[in-house]
């Protein structure tokens, strides 16, 4: 009896142990299918990792073996842990014992004018739901160089204002009432700053809360490249 008492309190240890690995492990979430590179284009996924006291970081960001690309997507990744970083910790007692980080990324487009990644940054500090900011990095391979608002501008053909009215449209038929803040799509370089790009359109988006309520997403307005 005392055998077999000893073998369940042991098999339960082991339970007990894989467990607490489990739970500590990272748990970097996956890309979403739209993250994949094009044919013939070498991408890999760098990861951060960090569990302390205070916080836990998970992050994944692409990396295209162009040094002057992925620089800058791993400086905006690094510049969002550090402000994460920051914050106070949590109380004790908190119903969030820790602050969380967690880094991922959607759209990818790698042509050879322009590499073009939206990172997806997300801050879990206790509140009713995480905060998710998305940051677009568009570079030029060549140059190094990051395209601003006004190189997104000119891929359209159009003026901010013409951009901005557009938008306005757009957002006016696919949210209906739910357009709580038409003038987050005014014609003001900040509400246009995040961008993307790929081989036909140039997509501008509208962080969560800042035309429409969180539970309705992010918003995207996109328009023809020329």
């Amino acid at each position: 009896m005392n055998k077999i008492v000893g073998y369940v309190l042991a098999i339960a240890a082991l339970c007990i142990l894989a467990y607490a690995i489990y739970a500590n492990a990272p748990r970097i979430p996956a890309p979403a299918e739209s993250a994949s590179a094009p044919a013939g284009t070498a991408m890999r996924v760098a990861t951060e990792f960090d569990d302390s006291t205070a916080y836990r970081i998970e992050a994944r960001y692409p990396q295209f073996g162009i040094p002057a690309v992925d620089e800058k997507v791993k400086a905006a990744v690094d510049l969002a842990i550090a402000d994460f970083k920051t914050i106070p910790p949590n109380p004790p007692g908190s119903a969030t014992p820790k602050n969380e980080f967690i880094g991922s990324f959607d759209a990818v487009y790698a042509g050879g004018d322009i590499v073009s990644v939206e990172l997806l940054l997300s801050q879990d500090t206790g509140g009713a739901h995480p905060n998710t900011v998305a940051v677009g990095v568009n570079v030029e391979p060549k140059t190094g160089r990051e395209l601003t608002l006004e190189d997104a501008l000119a891929l359209t053909g159009l003026s901010l204002e013409q951009v901005a009215a557009e938008s306005l449209t757009q957002l006016k038929t696919k949210l209906g009432s739910d357009l709580i803040s038409p003038q987050g799509a005014d014609p003001k370089p900040e509400n246009y700053n995040t961008f993307l790009v790929d081989t036909g359109t140039v997509t501008f988006v509208f962080q969560s809360y800042q035309v429409a309520p969180y539970s309705s997403g992010m918003q995207e307005v996109s328009f023809p490249r020329r």
